[in-house]
């Protein structure tokens, strides 16, 4: 389904259907903040990260001794590697490196909530050279406004660099809330977000060949990529992940989203 806030797009990933909704971008309110800056123009990609006391990101290192984050860099370094000029990609990989704020005691959080709180306290806007996102880990649930949505793991704002983790949710995907699996699902969610953010599948990036799964908004046919609407249930994000998690392999993109972004390029 696709929820529209704001004359935007929300892109909604769920931990149930293992899959995410999206659409289309409008023009963004943000005047640096599309696709075309991002793969044409932009020299750094950062990543402002917050956080609910209580709701902190999962931080530290994989059995392997790679950073959980690692996995987030290396996508967006993988995206951008098409560049004449590649940007510097500026992700935080510890809680001192990301911002704690308040616990907002909200239960509830609707796409208009998420915005307010971004106003509140985001650190710096984009520029043209430095192009931000900004990443909030809440606790509570999704809302439309008609109760929460308890598989909604998270949100990507379209026509904004917003995204939303919700905790909750992040750590009920596995046996052990604090184990492997909940870490992988985080990190994986972030970067199918960040996907939408940047212009996939078909939203804002030219596709080269036809793999838009129509029938699911801006995502991949491609079962084997993390653009994938994953509509068959939790197994398939379970089975999705085990891959990355045995391997050690961290590129969760599928060939066409990079032939995308090598064709989009400058």
């Amino acid at each position: 389904m696709v929820k529209t806030l704001l004359g935007s797009l929300v892109s909604i990933c769920f931990i149930l259907t293992a899959g995410c909704s999206g659409s289309s971008s409008t023009e963004s309110s943000f005047p640096h903040s599309n696709s075309r800056t991002y793969f044409k123009s932009t020299a750094k990609i950062s990543m402002e990260v917050y956080y609910e006391t209580g709701s902190e990101p999962f931080t530290g290192t994989t059995l392997s001794g790679m950073n959980y984050w690692q996995i987030l860099e290396d996508n967006l370094t993988a995206i951008f590697q098409y560049r004449s000029a590649a940007p510097t990609i500026a992700v935080p990989k510890t809680l001192a490196e990301m911002t704690a704020i308040p616990a907002q005691g909200k239960t509830e959080w609707t796409g208009i909530d998420i915005v307010n709180l971004h106003k509140q306290y985001h650190s710096q806007l984009p520029t043209r050279a430095d192009s931000r996102f900004y990443l909030y880990f809440l606790d509570g649930n999704y809302s439309t406004g008609s109760g929460p949505e308890t598989g909604v793991i998270g949100v990507s704002l379209g026509g904004t660099p917003i995204i939303a983790i919700f905790k909750d949710v992040v750590r009920s995907s596995g046996a052990n809330p604090n184990g492997v699996v909940p870490k992988y699902v985080e990190q994986s969610t972030l970067v199918h977000e960040m996907g939408h953010a940047l212009g996939f599948v078909n939203n804002g990036v030219p596709m080269v060949t036809v793999h838009q799964d129509t029938a699911h908004g801006a995502h991949t046919t491609n079962s084997d990529c993390v653009m994938y609407w994953m509509n068959e249930g939790a197994s398939d994000l379970s089975n999705f992940l085990q891959n990355y998690i045995n391997s050690g392999d961290t590129v969760m993109w599928g060939p066409e989203v990079l032939q995308d972004a090598q064709a989009y390029s400058e």
